[in-house]
């Protein structure tokens, strides 16, 4: 949890330092969409994975510029999902909510990501990204709560990411624009785990529709 406060501070900080340090604050998105999550683990077997998990993600971002290209988008997304502790493996897998030692589990990711965006015409906007990704879980209840600490200490080894979106952006008003983005988070924790999983384990795929507010 200090890690997400030390993010939001770190905007706040943007917010009031933009102005003196190059940075053009335009405003704030609010997002919504879906989130895709890839699995690989499994229970016994190897190949006997879980399903992969389609969820509902919120989420809000700043947008700032450099000049007429380069840009800066930090942006905070949540969503939830069920899992199951394997302590035979130290790792988790996801289950459906029936199961008899699920956990729900709050995700918080964070994506401080840096682009470059094209305009065609006067309102079509079309930018690429990129940037390091921190993906924070949280069991938070369930019928498998005795082995909470365990799942946790096992989340916080899939913590680190790296992000790479796309995004259309079209200002409809002078308050307000729109925007579509999709993104990929490829899961670099599995780079050092050792966890004999593929490392497409863990992989995210993000698809989002949001309301831009402009600033004046």
């Amino acid at each position: 949890m200090k890690s997400i406060r030390y993010f939001l501070l770190s905007i706040i900080l943007i917010l009031l330092a933009g102005p003196l340090s190059g940075f053009e604050y335009h405003g704030l998105d609010g997002e919504v969409g879906f989130l895709w999550k890839h699995n690989d683990g499994y229970d016994t077997e190897p190949g006997d994975s879980g399903p992969d998990r389609l969820t509902f993600i919120p989420g809000i971002s700043a947008y700032f510029t450099f000049d007429d290209h380069w840009f800066f988008k930090p942006a905070l997304f949540i969503y939830t999902q069920t899992l199951q502790y394997l302590p035979q493996r130290e790792y988790t897998i996801p289950v459906d909510y029936s199961h008899i030692d699920s956990m729900s589990v709050l995700g918080v990711l964070l994506d401080p990501a840096f682009g470059y965006q094209w305009t065609i015409g006067e309102k079509h906007h079309i930018g690429v990204q990129a940037g390091p990704g921190l993906n924070f879980q949280f069991p938070l209840w369930g019928p498998g709560k005795d082995d909470r600490n365990a799942m946790l200490r096992s989340l916080m080894k899939e913590v680190f990411y790296i992000n790479m979106g796309a995004w259309y952006y079209n200002p409809m008003t002078e308050r307000f624009g729109f925007t579509l983005k999709t993104q990929v988070c490829l899961p670099l924790y599995n780079a050092w785990t050792d966890r004999e999983l593929p490392f497409s384990d863990g992989l995210m795929i993000l698809g989002m529709v949001g309301i831009r507010v402009i600033v004046q």
